[in-house]
């Protein structure tokens, strides 16, 4: 069993994916999540990324510290055998997350320009 490819974890506003890619297969590829915090050292699964047929994993709940080094690894499961995991690079949310820009409105007053500044979603 082939394993999975360009393995790259993104983040925006917070909102943490890890993706990959896979050749086509002649049965349906499933895939099993892992992650490695730094404070736990060892992989535990991703509840919600087990058995699952998408080529992602949403990994918002899971990484809640900026600080915080983790690891990520992911495998396929066809049929009754499995590929072997491939394991992502260093992610640290406050030094790899991106945060997009504010929403800014503006508005005049009779003599005064109000600013509102709205925090990215």
């Amino acid at each position: 069993v082939p394993s999975p490819t360009e393995i790259v974890v993104k983040s925006e506003n917070l909102k943490t994916l890890l993706h990959w890619q896979y050749p086509p297969v002649s049965e349906t590829p499933h895939f099993v999540v892992e992650i490695k915090p730094y404070d736990l050292g060892v992989y535990k699964t991703i509840t919600t990324c087990v058995n699952t047929s998408a080529h992602f994993c949403d990994l918002s709940g899971e990484i809640c510290d900026l600080y915080s080094s983790h690891w990520l690894r992911v495998k396929a499961l066809i049929g009754s055998q499995q590929s072997e995991y491939v394991e992502t690079n260093e992610f640290i949310l406050q030094r790899h997350g991106k945060i997009g820009p504010p929403k800014l409105d503006l508005s005049r007053h009779s003599d005064k320009i109000v600013v509102d500044i709205y925090h990215p979603v």
